[in-house]
């Protein structure tokens, strides 16, 4: 009988394939999936480098670490359009969570205006449409608190007007209903959240504006990916809150307000002058750490 066919070399890459795989030790656990085995066949070998002998993210460039499964740079497969049919394609899991749930083509329209607005630009509101974030976006809604007035909040005098907005207060409150919402969602401690809304407020536009954007933020329907929503501009500190429409606040994750920016920037730089994605641009100090829920992230 004749014996097993033997494979000079991994499907995927350069290395020699263990006993009885056609995959080297590394790239054999990065297909060992049933469901999108084929998908992620496919995504390595369309983002190996030969030369460096590893696999690049898909939107960045940057090697990708196959060791450290946890890590900014560590590899990880992001679904090109944010539906699970879709192909795959390789990613870093910082590129994963920039990405959220955009189409790539919507991805690099929203960075690219980020980083022109960074610079003094006007944020174009109208740039994607979103087609993709109303069937995946997972929110933690704000509920509407009940009619008992908190002592939080209570005033014996007769108050008219909303302490945040000027608009009408809710009977024996400082502040109106809408606002009522978002200062009592979870939590005990309402001051980061009542200055938060307080910075936010435009009064010329009647509405909430978005810390990152300056576009005014829904607060009707929290699927709109600008609905508004409180953003720890240091991850885990709640002392450092800013109002941030909802997919600014998927997208920034576990990154500081200065992080997130010089991410965003050096992705810009990237993309118009090319050379290599500089994978130090920032420590990633708070990277890891869980996030709470996308209303609050």
């Amino acid at each position: 009988m004749p014996g097993p066919v033997l494979h000079p070399k991994c499907s995927i890459c350069i290395n020699k394939p263990i006993k009885r795989s056609i995959y080297c030790i590394r790239c054999r656990p990065l297909v060992a999936t049933k469901a999108e085995s084929l998908k992620r066949r496919t995504a390595l070998i369309e983002d190996y480098d030969e030369s460096v002998d590893a696999f690049r993210c898909r939107w960045s460039g940057a090697v990708l670490d196959t060791d450290d499964r946890s890590g900014p740079f560590s590899l990880c497969f992001d679904h090109l359009i944010p539906r699970k049919s879709s192909a795959l394609a390789t990613s870093s899991l910082l590129f994963n969570s920039l990405k959220t749930d955009l189409g790539p083509d919507e991805f690099l329209l929203l960075t690219g205006d980020l980083a022109r607005h960074r610079n003094g630009t006007p944020f174009n509101k109208d740039v994607v449409p979103f087609l993709y974030w109303a069937e995946a976006v997972r929110l933690l809604v704000p509920p509407m608190p009940g009619r008992r007035v908190l002592d939080v909040e209570y005033t014996s005098a007769l108050r008219s007007a909303c302490d945040i907005c000027g608009k009408p207060s809710f009977p024996h409150s400082i502040f109106c209903p809408l606002c009522r919402r978002f200062v009592f969602w979870g939590g005990h401690d309402h001051g980061p959240r009542v200055r938060a809304l307080k910075l936010s407020w435009n009064p010329a536009l009647g509405g909430f504006v978005c810390h990152y954007t300056g576009v005014l933020l829904g607060t009707a329907n929290p699927k709109d990916p600008w609905y508004m929503t409180f953003d720890h501009c240091t991850p885990g500190n709640d002392k450092t809150q800013a109002m941030a429409a909802s997919w600014v606040n998927a997208m920034k994750t576990s990154l500081s307000e200065s992080e997130f920016w010089a991410v965003i920037m050096e992705y810009d730089r990237y993309l118009r002058e090319g050379g290599d994605f500089n994978q130090n641009i920032v420590k990633f100090s708070y990277w890891g750490r869980p996030v709470k829920g996308r209303a609050v992230a």
